[in-house]
């Protein structure tokens, strides 16, 4: 990981929302703290699942080695979420602190679900999580992403 990058991750840690952010009827995004206390279907977008993650299905959403979203997986994640809140009525889709893969996954939900471009499914979620970080802000290869 080049050195800018490392760095700005460091930075942004500290700035996150305390609870999840409601992007779409029934849909949240969050963090780590957030999937301990939901009580609906969680779903974990970490690249790997952590031992002591709560109970959630774990879809990896970036491939560090390649620096890109795996678009596939985003795709059967936005499915997947869809039909939980359908059957569930809500849902959570998290990472470690809720910046930068859940709100790429809760974009991805909004751009093939709800068929937002995805810079207004951004635009979306930062109005009520501002302190999010858009996929080319912090993803080096986003190509997959605009087709």
């Amino acid at each position: 990981m080049p050195a800018t990058r490392a760095a700005k991750r460091t930075t942004k840690s500290s700035s996150r929302a305390k609870t999840p952010s409601e992007i779409s009827a029934g849909v949240f995004v969050g963090g780590w703290n957030d999937a301990l206390r939901f009580t609906g279907p969680r779903f974990c977008v970490l690249d790997e699942a952590p031992p002591d993650m709560p109970p959630a299905t774990h879809v990896p959403i970036y491939d560090d080695a390649e620096d890109k979203p795996l678009v596939a997986n985003l795709n059967k994640l936005a499915d997947a979420m869809e039909s939980a809140r359908a059957k569930n009525g809500s849902v959570l889709v998290f990472c470690g602190h809720g910046v930068r893969r859940s709100p790429l996954a809760g974009a991805w939900y909004l751009h093939r679900i709800r068929k937002l471009p995805l810079d207004q499914a951004y635009e979306r979620i930062r109005s009520v999580r501002p302190k999010i970080e858009e996929a080319r802000d912090w993803v080096g290869n986003t190509e997959d992403l605009d087709g």
